[in-house]
């Protein structure tokens, strides 16, 4: 009987921590160099937060926006980026570069910019939306506590 005891405690333990890392810590808007988000110290990548915001409908779309933005104004910047590259590396290596090049290449950069504002504005939105959503996931979570009681081991389920 004692050995049957001990087992359903064990289990209720490992159930009742499952339930309680199930519970999200907030994502916090840091600004470093830029705006980076963070979560349990971890910095997340457009695509994270994308999975993260998943169970929240609303901060989910606006997740969805945001990772649109950032998607299209990475392609503008890798492209301007490259082109404004190729002819100060042909210049360094003494051959005729295409400044026009370069320019098409910086006109690309900084239509980048307002993709990159706009993926921010929209991810802190996101952001936003799911740790208010998180604060009213907390109450409403079920809470398993056991320990002693007077009579032994018990088991208190909290809604």
């Amino acid at each position: 009987m004692n050995k049957i005891a001990l087992l359903l405690a064990s289990l209720m333990l490992v159930l009742s921590i499952s339930i309680e890392a199930q519970l999200q810590e907030p994502i916090k808007v840091e600004k470093r160099f830029g705006t980076v988000f963070t979560q349990n110290g971890k910095v997340l990548k457009p695509r994270q937060l994308l999975e993260i915001t998943h169970n929240n409908p609303v901060a989910f779309k606006s997740m969805q926006l945001a990772k649109k933005n950032y998607d299209a104004g990475a392609v503008f910047s890798f492209v301007g980026g490259f082109m404004v590259g190729w002819p100060c590396g042909t210049a360094l290596a003494g051959g005729d570069p295409e400044w026009a090049l370069a320019g098409v290449g910086a006109g690309l950069i900084a239509i980048s910019i307002p993709f990159s504002t706009a993926y921010v504005k929209h991810t802190k939105n996101a952001v936003s939306l799911y740790n208010d959503g998180l604060t009213s996931v907390k109450e409403d979570v079920a809470q398993i506590k056991f320990g002693m009681t007077n009579g032994g081991i018990g088991l208190k389920v909290t809604f």
